[in-house]
């Protein structure tokens, strides 16, 4: 198959021509900052800060005095030591933010070739119906198959050229 081939797949190509026998669907241009995010597996999973306070998991209050473990790490002046903020991407949340509320309040989430199907798992109700924008990423990072859609689309699609 060739690039342009491929390229007509993608739904910004054909959705316009569908629209009338698919579902609603809105369509974001993921900023390559973002992108990267999702790829990132080189360390942990660093949740994102929300600029509209709708973080993907419930706030749980923290009792220490419940928790034998529970060890409170001294101060350090060393800058090197302090924790980065976490990550944030305003003005694609806003974006998202208006997208599901003009869709009704829920959605669910799709890359140009794959979806979050196998990340239910990840939410606290066991669904892939998402309310914000922080429920989005947590179920995009989830998903095995999220490099696919970078990597592994690009890589058959040079492989086949």
């Amino acid at each position: 198959m060739k690039e342009e081939e491929l390229n007509r797949c993608q739904i910004q190509n054909w959705y316009p021509q569908f629209k009338s026998i698919s579902m609603k669907t809105l369509i974001h241009e993921l900023p390559e900052s973002f992108v990267q995010y999702l790829l990132d597996d080189s360390g942990p999973l660093i949740l994102l800060h929300s600029i509209l306070n709708n973080d993907a998991f419930p706030n749980k209050i923290h009792n220490p005095d419940e928790e034998e473990d529970f060890v409170v790490a001294e101060a350090s002046d060393d800058e090197s030591e302090q924790p980065s903020a976490p990550p944030a991407f305003p003005e694609l949340e806003l974006r998202i933010a208006e997208s599901i509320e003009f869709l009704g309040g829920a959605v669910f989430p799709k890359l140009n070739w794959s979806a979050p199907k196998d990340s239910a798992w990840i939410s606290s109700t066991g669904s892939l119906r998402c309310t914000s924008f922080s429920e989005i990423v947590t179920r995009m990072v989830s998903i095995v198959r999220v490099s696919w859609d970078d990597h592994g689309e690009r890589q058959e699609r040079e492989e086949k050229i």
